[in-house]
């Protein structure tokens, strides 16, 4: 077991760091425009933002220039408020709210404390786990994510850009020969950051993720790493639970919709 305990503010800071994910997607390829302060996005679909930190006074007006910027599409319409956006007494998923056509969806910034002491499963006889070294094992794993997620606008292109950056990892999960999840993991100093898990459907509550998580935990504590982070939907929360998780605190992603006609 681990013996380092984190205070929840402790907790929440090294969530927001992993918010670095943002801002790695604004640097690859083709996005060097997509970069509006504290917001950053991929080239060729405004689609997520990380992190907006709201100055204030008047948090009121700053929230009505954001959704202008939203509504004329300078802005992505996904804007993820992480729980350094404004201070603790301003609601600022309720200023939005304010205003027609916003719904919020909330995810969870999920920690967990890592030691060489840590007991990990052993892997199941039938499956087999890669570090991605080359780039057909990336195409099979951008391809994994891809589906798992429903991401049409990660072009092998991208994920190249990604892998060649050297705090980008990213690793690959076989089910009896078949390539059936896949995961990135990102290096921040004495932080990993889990960034992407996905499993192909049909293969899914079968372990596969869990494992690929402890791969990449094992490899981050062989670098010295003693804190891994994950961004889970609400109903991804369990199994990240199961994988020796905890959660740390809500994070809530104001989404813009287009109303039907």
């Amino acid at each position: 077991m681990c013996n380092k305990i984190l205070t929840d503010e402790q907790s929440i800071d090294y969530i927001v760091r992993g918010g670095d994910y943002w801002q790695m997607l604004g640097s690859i390829r083709g996005s060097e425009n997509h970069h509006q302060g504290n917001l950053s996005w991929v080239s060729g679909h405004v689609e997520c933002a990380y992190s907006i930190k709201l100055e204030g006074p008047d948090y009121n007006k700053e929230v009505e220039e954001i959704i202008r910027k939203v509504e004329d599409k300078e802005i992505p319409y996904r804007l993820i408020i992480t729980p350094n956006s404004a201070p603790p007494e301003v609601d600022v998923c309720g200023l939005f709210l304010l205003h027609n056509n916003f719904d919020v969806e909330s995810n969870y910034g999920m920690i967990k404390e890592l030691s060489s002491d840590l007991v990990f499963p052993a892997l199941p006889q039938n499956v087999n786990l890669f570090r991605v070294n080359d780039i057909y094992q990336l195409k099979s794993a951008g391809s994994i994510l891809n589906s798992a997620f429903e991401y049409d606008f990660f072009s092998f292109e991208h994920y190249l850009d990604i892998f060649n950056i050297p705090s980008n990892h990213f690793y690959l999960a076989e089910c009896d020969g078949i390539p059936a999840g896949a995961l990135m993991a990102i290096h921040n100093n004495d932080l990993v950051e889990i960034s992407w898990v996905g499993t192909l459907k049909g293969y899914r509550k079968k372990g596969i993720a869990k494992h690929l998580i402890h791969m990449a935990e094992k490899d981050a504590i062989h670098k010295g790493i003693s804190i891994s982070t994950i961004s889970a939907f609400a109903d991804a929360a369990n199994a990240y639970i199961n994988a020796g998780y905890r959660k740390c605190c809500e994070i809530k992603v104001v989404v813009h919709y287009t109303p039907a006609v």
